[in-house]
């Protein structure tokens, strides 16, 4: 089932409720606000963002849902690029994103990049609310844990670990290996053939449509030159690294 915009705005809500002294929610935008920021915003998006635009953090970190100030822009970023909404950059250098559809205006999956990993990127969530649920109800159970057994943890150490559960993604291992678009070309899959057709042989891909996030996918150009990590298809489904200034072809915007 997939998780509405009402369901996080109840996770957040909850959140705050719960741990009032690690995280306070900032108001909503007016409608006036959102179409002047983003006019193509998606309506289960608007309805988020009407209720919540930030969620503020103990001391200076904030988790920024505001369309108006997420756009990568200049940030030190590799990939997303303008295709995304940066939520949340760390001074671990680590930086988390909703990818946006440059076509249709369609926010979709959440991912993750590191300053410590090389070609890899995290698949947080499916979309922004399944992220933002995801989030509140992690950081509630770790907090929980502590609680329970204050002999175990130190608060002070753990804290960390309540405020950015989203890090977690970052301790596994890669799960997923891009596939060469070299190995690709004759697919039966129509969307997948739709992509591959424009890239060249040397990117990797990740069909994300049967992947169960959060995971680490591996993605590296065969000629090992530095990657851009882009999101393809009609529906933003697959996941690929071509290599940097590579020219792309004009489908995603259908």
């Amino acid at each position: 089932m997939d998780v509405t915009a009402q369901d996080a705005i109840e996770a957040l809500r909850e959140l705050e409720r719960r741990l009032p002294d690690l995280f306070t929610l900032e108001p909503g935008m007016t409608d006036a606000e959102l179409t002047e920021a983003e006019p193509r915003l998606p309506d289960g998006i608007r309805t988020l963002l009407r209720a919540v635009s930030a969620v503020h953090m103990a001391g200076d970190d904030r988790l920024d849902l505001d369309p108006r100030v997420t756009k990568a822009g200049s940030r030190w970023m590799r990939g997303p690029g303008e295709e995304s909404r940066v939520l949340l950059s760390l001074a671990t250098g680590d930086h988390f994103f909703v990818d946006v559809h440059p076509g249709t205006g369609e926010w979709g999956a959440v991912f993750s990049q590191s300053a410590d990993f090389f070609s890899t990127y995290a698949y947080c969530a499916r979309s922004l609310p399944e992220f933002l649920v995801d989030y509140a109800r992690e950081a509630l159970a770790h907090a929980d844990r502590v609680k329970a057994d204050p002999e175990e943890y130190d608060w002070e150490d753990e804290e960390f670990d309540i405020l950015f559960p989203c890090e977690s993604v970052w301790g596994g291992r890669a799960d997923v290996h891009g596939t060469p678009v070299a190995e690709l070309r004759g697919t039966d899959d129509p969307d997948l053939a739709e992509v591959v057709a424009g890239l060249p042989d040397e990117a990797v891909l990740v069909d994300v449509r049967t992947l169960e996030p959060p995971l680490l996918m591996k993605l590296r150009p065969t000629n090992r030159k530095q990657e851009e990590f882009v999101r393809l298809g009609r529906q933003r489904q697959f996941a690929v690294a071509v290599p940097e200034n590579t020219p792309l072809p004009a489908h995603d915007a259908h």
